[in-house]
């Protein structure tokens, strides 16, 4: 090969490279973007003898994650005294989270801002309800993703 079909070679190979680096991102970029995400947050209902709860989980992956609950009485009565605790537990490799203590946002209406979720597969929420005269627990399982 010539000298002067060398130096031409060397430029082109980069040209190359740069040219599939940005079809590379290009289809990066299109999979972000189109990749199906889930539609909103989980949204599970349960209940015990005294309560009817509705809980709503923002994102079930790994870390943490906000939490709304709704409690009512049997009849559909909001509970507005009462005070709401929430803790992660995955029962398969023995982790427990800390309880976390839900903020009463209205009338039986609660929020946990961050409750920890450290890896994936089968989890059980647990709930605590304490409404000074009585504590009510319910366990709510849920798998959390990748």
């Amino acid at each position: 090969m010539s000298e002067q079909a060398e130096n031409t070679a060397a430029p082109r190979k980069g040209v190359l490279l740069a040219g599939g680096a940005v079809v590379v991102i290009v289809l990066a970029a299109i999979a972000w973007f189109v990749w199906p995400r889930p539609a909103g947050p989980l949204v599970l209902k349960t209940g015990s003898p005294q309560h009817l709860v509705t809980i709503s989980i923002d994102s079930v992956r790994i870390g943490s994650t906000a939490i709304d609950i709704t409690v009512t009485d049997r009849s559909g009565a909001t509970k507005d005294h009462a005070a709401v605790s929430i803790q992660a537990n995955q029962p398969l490799m023995g982790h427990a989270g800390e309880p976390v203590a839900a903020m009463a946002t209205g009338p039986g209406h609660f929020h946990a801002a961050a409750v920890p979720l450290m890896m994936t597969g089968p989890w059980e929420l647990r709930l605590s309800i304490d409404e000074h005269d009585s504590i009510d627990e319910l366990a709510v399982p849920i798998w959390v993703g990748g």
